[in-house]
C-alpha cells in the first residue's frame, strides 16, 4: 500500500473517464488527489512530461507546497480512481507525517529527473 494514502486514512473518492482532464495548467486547485487506479498523462504547455500510473502517485501537492496554481495539465489516459484530500494546503500544513512523505516523494522525483538529465548531456556529447 502507498504510504501516502495509508496516512491520509478514508477520504472521499473521484472517478475520471479516459480522456477526462483531470487537472488543469493555470485553473486554481485546493485538493491533492492521490491516484488509486488507472493512468494519467501529465502535460506542461501541452507537451507530455511523462506518466503516473503507481498506486498513491499524487497530482496537486506542488500547488498546496507553493500556494500557486497547477504548473501542469493532468489528463486520464484509462479510467482513474484517485482519493481526494481536501483543503490540501491545510492538511500538508498540520499533518508533518503527510508533508514529509510528499517531500521524500518530490525528492524522488528530482533525483529521477537529475539522473535522466545528466544522461542526456553524456549522451549529446
Amino acid at each position: 500500500m502507498s504510504k501516502l494514502l495509508e496516512l491520509v486514512g478514508d477520504v472521499p473518492e473521484i472517478h475520471f473517464a479516459a480522456g477526462e482532464v483531470v487537472i488543469k495548467e493555470g485553473v486554481p486547485f485546493g485538493d491533492l488527489y492521490l491516484l488509486k487506479q488507472g493512468e494519467v498523462e501529465v502535460m506542461r504547455d501541452e507537451l507530455s512530461i511523462g506518466r503516473l500510473s503507481k498506486y498513491g502517485s499524487a497530482l496537486g501537492e506542488m500547488s498546496a507546497l507553493l500556494g500557486v496554481p497547477p504548473t501542469a495539465t493532468a489528463v486520464a489516459v484509462t479510467p482513474c480512481t484517485f482519493a481526494v484530500v481536501k483543503d490540501a494546503a491545510a492538511v500538508i500544513d498540520t499533518s508533518h507525517p503527510i508533508t514529509l512523505e510528499i517531500a521524500r516523494n518530490l525528492a524522488h522525483r528530482l533525483a529521477w529527473m537529475t539522473r535522466t538529465y545528466v544522461e542526456q548531456i553524456y549522451d549529446d556529447v
